[in-house]
């Protein structure tokens, strides 16, 4: 995924190199250190190695997932939360990932938080698992961890991205909030989990709608059926029936053929949401469109709803 604000690590699986793990295929550290300053790998973290390709090629997150990785190699037992167990679930984020590693452990035990790496103490140790050999909070206690802590949109871009993609319920994130009781950020949490939404199917349309909810727009129907004489027009993203507008986010993906921008397919895409629009406005409804720059800034996408009549109280 690629995208003006919101960033999700990519798929690719690869994982950092060591010298244990070039001794094993009968090298040794130095050939490590000699490819790196070559160019041919990127040092991640004090002796773990990437090839340089797949460093260049990664976005934040993929890089953050390769830390995490290269640093459970070297330490005691690690519990990777917060963003750096959202890296390695491949969750989308809204803004940039840091680049300090986040973990979270008992608040009787282990080393305070030092330069690149953060610990979160904790009474209890949440719920955890294992995903490509890092032991890490779940995806539920991830987006809670993450919605206490963050702004109301970022936490609403994870938890529909936790109920759409990973099958996690509303009701279990809902619970893991009541069991926060009255620590720092539980309403913030409380808020996110209360809109979470599966149907919202991309990143951007999760912030989209936690744009329209912070602007105290009307609630908008997500993914719904428009239907004419011919047929099946569309699923449009939102749809304010009571007003009689459609709105459509505009992702940069949705023109892609594939993963290559191949000129005649995206003119052909576009020509046939060209078609697809018209038969909507033929309808009667309005037709409202946004891009990531809209909704990055709400008083931009607040002009361009109002535009089509969507305002508070309409």
């Amino acid at each position: 995924m690629s995208s003006a604000g919101v960033t999700a690590p990519a798929s690719a699986a690869t994982v950092p190199m060591t010298a244990d793990d070039a001794r094993a295929s009968g090298l040794a550290g130095e050939d490590l250190r000699r490819a790196a300053r070559a160019g041919s790998l990127v040092r991640v973290r004090h002796g773990a190695y990437v090839p340089a390709e797949a460093w260049t090629s990664a976005d934040g997150g993929e890089r953050h997932r390769l830390l995490v990785l290269a640093a459970a190699r070297r330490m005691s037992a690690p519990v990777f939360s917060h963003e750096s167990a959202a890296a390695v679930w491949r969750m989308p984020l809204l803004g940039g990932w840091p680049s300090d590693l986040h973990l979270v452990l008992p608040i009787s035990g282990g080393a305070p938080s030092t330069r690149g790496v953060r610990r979160h103490r904790v009474a209890t140790l949440p719920d955890r698992c294992v995903v490509d050999g890092v032991t890490l909070t779940t995806v539920g206690c991830t987006v809670v961890d993450l919605a206490r802590v963050g702004s109301f949109a970022r936490g609403l871009v994870l938890a529909d991205d936790a109920l759409r993609r990973h099958g996690v319920q509303r009701e279990h994130l809902a619970q893991l909030v009541a069991a926060a009781g009255s620590g720092r950020g539980v309403r913030a949490g409380r808020r996110v989990v209360d809109e979470a939404d599966a149907a919202a199917e991309s990143p951007g349309e999760s912030l989209s709608r936690a744009r329209i909810i912070e602007l105290g727009l009307p609630t908008p129907g997500l993914q719904r059926d428009v239907r004419d004489g011919r047929g099946l027009v569309g699923r449009v993203d939102f749809l304010w029936e009571d007003l009689g507008v459609v709105g459509e986010f505009d992702g940069r993906l949705k023109y892609r053929a594939g993963a290559i921008d191949e000129r005649a397919a995206v003119e052909d895409r576009v020509w046939m949401e060209k078609r697809r629009e018209d038969r909507l406005r033929a309808t009667g409804l309005r037709v409202v469109r946004w891009t990531w720059r809209d909704a990055l800034d709400p008083t931009r996408l607040a002009h361009v709803l109002a535009s089509a009549g969507v305002v508070p109280g309409a």
